[in-house]
């Protein structure tokens, strides 16, 4: 990664868009037979949609997957052409704007089913491409395997709706194989189903980055998300070799010597055993370090090879750390708190959290820097990335 980034901000995530299109070859060599949609929801996993985006629909990807009308927008109105599924569907407001913007709603309430009725009997000109989802297990959105004949009808009585796709969500891919299993042997009583109806939809998808260790020939297509950013699921994942897209770091604002006895941040939770060296760093909790007791108690950053102990409350925009063991920290120097040594699962095993939370909590006021064949790229270039020679 870069040694600095070009920005006056004290912290920066550094991104590697060579390390996302290794990644997406890496999926796409793993299931040669499906369709990768590469899921860019919460801000592409919080290394940012639009760039990520533009970086993998240069090498190919005709589908990307986000949760929400506006994040599609969003990509819309920087150039995305790919297709944008939206996986919690729409609100029955929206529907003008996903039709305006070519987008393509999962529906899984009948609530939805009603709204594009509705809609399509106003709108006499417009025609919509949507997904059904089946609730296999989850337990949150979609219809039961009896409800999904009764809806491609009602869907196909409308004539300008085309369903194009058939999809379920895994609660427990990465960590109970056998209600797995379960849910897509469900999964695959939908789409029979769907066939003694004349229907055979081009995308048939139900794993995401843990499933895909599961997918099945049924299915067409895999939404990987966590592994698309080089994190594998536990405790089960699929044999796929990925690397870390994200680092993290800040600048150092002060240290500082105190004696025994001193407390340290809010609470005063922390207190010196000895004369101890303390750490102030630019990055909070408003910038993404988790804020809870076990990250007061475990948490750590890098400073070359060292990690570097939390010391006390994390603050909103500061961070201090027991530096009394290193002697390559100095004011103004940098250390790391995510990526080097350290692991999204690191931190979430010191925090009490998980990988995803880790990377979608990285706050948008740390800036994204990317760097695209080991070099920064600027915005302007971003806006104008192309597919590398031989990729």
């Amino acid at each position: 990664m870069p040694d600095h980034a070009p920005s006056r901000h004290p912290a920066a995530a550094y991104v590697s868009l060579d390390r996302i299109r290794q990644n997406l070859r890496a999926l796409r060599a793993f299931a040669p037979t499906k369709t990768v949609i590469p899921v860019l929801k919460a801000n592409a996993y919080g290394h940012g949609a639009v760039p990520i985006a533009r970086a993998l629909e240069d090498l190919g990807v005709a589908m990307f997957a986000v949760a929400y009308v506006d994040e599609a927008i969003a990509l819309r109105r920087a150039g995305i052409q790919s297709d944008l599924l939206l996986l919690t569907g729409f609100a029955p407001d929206q529907l003008p704007e996903v039709a305006a913007f070519n987008l393509t709603p999962v529906v899984s309430t009948r609530d939805q089913v009603e709204a594009i009725e509705a809609f399509l009997r106003d709108q006499e000109s417009c025609s919509l491409v949507v997904h059904l989802k089946v609730d296999t297990g989850m337990s949150r959105l979609g219809f039961s395997v009896r409800e999904i004949e009764p809806v491609v009808h009602r869907l196909e009585d409308l004539e300008r709706v085309e369903v194009l796709g058939l999809m379920t969500h895994l609660a427990s891919a990465d960590e109970d194989e056998v209600a797995t299993m379960r849910q897509l042997d469900l999964f695959d009583e939908a789409i029979v189903r769907l066939q003694t109806l004349g229907h055979r939809p081009p995308f048939i998808h139900a794993a995401n980055s843990a499933g895909m260790a599961f997918v099945r020939e049924t299915h067409t297509a895999v939404r990987p998300g966590l592994l698309l950013y080089g994190v594998r699921p536990r405790p089960l994942a699929p044999s796929i070799a990925v690397e870390p897209a994200m680092e993290v770091r800040a600048r150092v604002a002060l240290t500082r010597t105190i004696a025994p006895g001193v407390s340290v941040s809010y609470g005063g939770r922390f207190v010196a055993e000895r004369e101890t060296r303390i750490a102030a760093v630019n990055l909070g909790y408003g910038d993404g370090v988790p804020r809870t007791a076990a990250m007061r108690e475990r948490g750590r950053f890098q400073s070359g090879a060292s990690l570097l102990p939390v010391a006390g409350t994390v603050c909103m925009d500061l961070t201090m750390l027991d530096v009394t063991d290193s002697t390559d920290v100095t004011d103004g120097g940098e250390v790391t708190f995510l990526g080097g040594g350290i692991s999204a699962w690191d931190v979430a095993e010191w925090a009490g959290s998980n990988a995803w939370q880790v990377l979608t909590a990285i706050g948008a006021r740390v800036p994204r820097v990317y760097t695209l064949n080991g070099a920064i790229v600027s915005a302007e270039e971003l806006a104008t990335i192309r597919r590398p020679q031989g990729s």
